[in-house]
């Protein structure tokens, strides 16, 4: 398979996106090409180690790296996981002429993302995304962050990667429920911004979740394409960018609800319902439309109907500190019609009142069971 190589653009900044397969060895010759001399530091997921932590030794070991080895899930993502990181280098001597590369999925790319945004005021890090759903979304725009009991991502950094290497051999490992976490994102991104990436999300759902190649290969490149365009515009989420939120403003919340028992992928999903409905009420989307994305939900295998014990006040008071929300009062991205989302005068997220939410909440016909 061909690699794709696209480059984001930004003011201060540029760095390439690579998408392929059997991208390693172009890993070392970009490090040795680019970062010379650099001590290199691995921060790896505990499930990416498992399955190629001795290919990716291999890969790497004319750098001779520091591997960090980092437990899967959201609980890592913490203050006290970010100071291991930190003291692990430290007590390898590592400084300013360091290079970090993360090799996971979304949680490690944001761990170690702020860790390099911070130690030593800032030293480089690539991604290596080994889910479907770093590779489309968290590897892509910089973001970093930590979760703490107050919320998700609330504490964290602006800090853009100097290269991403998606190889698509490692999707090949995956479990379903990982694979089927990572297509939330690409199904959000057609949802705000391509009306025909949803069409052919549609059109070949079947083909998707058998992994065909050529098929994921399409659905990676466009939600890169689309991400890429939406970052050079507005790097730091001053507007445009809040439209990648799409689904997180309750998504975040629920996860939270959960002590992150659900999958983020999960999260966002049920997010997506609710926020679709609170469209339909407050920003007249059509039903035909909403049902639409229902029914997209269902096909990939997101559960869609649930247990009616959920705590709409515990929601409502974890939204409030949705990092979108202001003076407290959460904030939603709302969708004209499929592949467009609402702006206003440069806004693009709303102000919803709580009798809407909670009424959005209750007619998705949410129950969500956490396990």
């Amino acid at each position: 398979m061909d690699s794709i190589n696209t480059r984001i653009k930004m003011k201060d900044k540029e760095y390439p996106i690579f998408v392929g397969s059997s991208l390693l060895n172009e890993l070392t010759d970009f490090i040795k090409e680019n970062h010379n001399g650099k001590k290199a530091a691995v921060v790896i997921g505990e499930n990416a180690n498992k399955f190629h932590g001795k290919k990716i030794q291999a890969a790497l070991k004319e750098l001779n790296p520091l591997f960090i080895p980092v437990p899967s899930g959201e609980s890592s993502k913490s203050r006290e996981m970010k100071e291991k990181i930190e003291d692990k280098l430290l007590d390898n001597k590592f400084g300013r002429d360091s290079l970090i590369i993360a090799v996971g999925g979304g949680v490690i790319g944001d761990l170690a993302g702020f860790a390099a945004s911070t130690f030593n005021r800032g030293i480089p890090i690539i991604h290596v995304p080994t889910t479907l759903l770093a590779m489309v979304d968290s590897s892509i725009g910089g973001k970093t962050g930590i979760n703490t009991k107050h919320g998700k991502n609330l504490i964290g950094t602006a800090h853009q990667p100097n290269a991403v290497f998606a190889d698509m051999d490692f999707l090949e490992t995956l479990s379903d429920e990982e694979f089927t976490n990572g297509l939330a994102e690409v199904i959000k991104m057609s949802i705000i911004k391509d009306k025909n990436l949803f069409d052919s999300l549609e059109k070949n759902h079947n083909k998707i979740l058998s992994r065909d190649n050529d098929a994921l290969r399409q659905i990676i490149k466009r939600n890169i394409e689309l991400k890429k365009e939406i970052v050079e515009q507005d790097p730091f989420e001053m507007n445009l960018r809040q439209i990648l939120n799409f689904g997180h403003t309750f998504g975040h919340a629920l996860e939270a609800y959960s002590n992150y028992r659900i999958r983020h992928g999960f999260g966002v999903a049920q997010g997506m319902i609710v926020e679709t409905k609170i469209s339909v009420i407050a920003n007249d989307l059509k039903k035909t439309e909403e049902e639409r994305i229902i029914n997209m939900l269902k096909s990939f295998g997101f559960p869609i109907s649930t247990d009616k014990n959920i705590e709409t006040s515990k929601i409502l008071d974890l939204m409030k500190s949705d990092k979108k929300s202001r003076g407290n009062r959460p904030r939603f991205v709302m969708i004209d019609e499929i592949g467009k989302a609402k702006s206003k005068e440069n806004n693009f997220s709303f102000e919803v009142k709580a009798d809407v939410i909670s009424k959005a909440i209750k007619e998705s016909g949410y129950q969500f069971k956490i396990k």
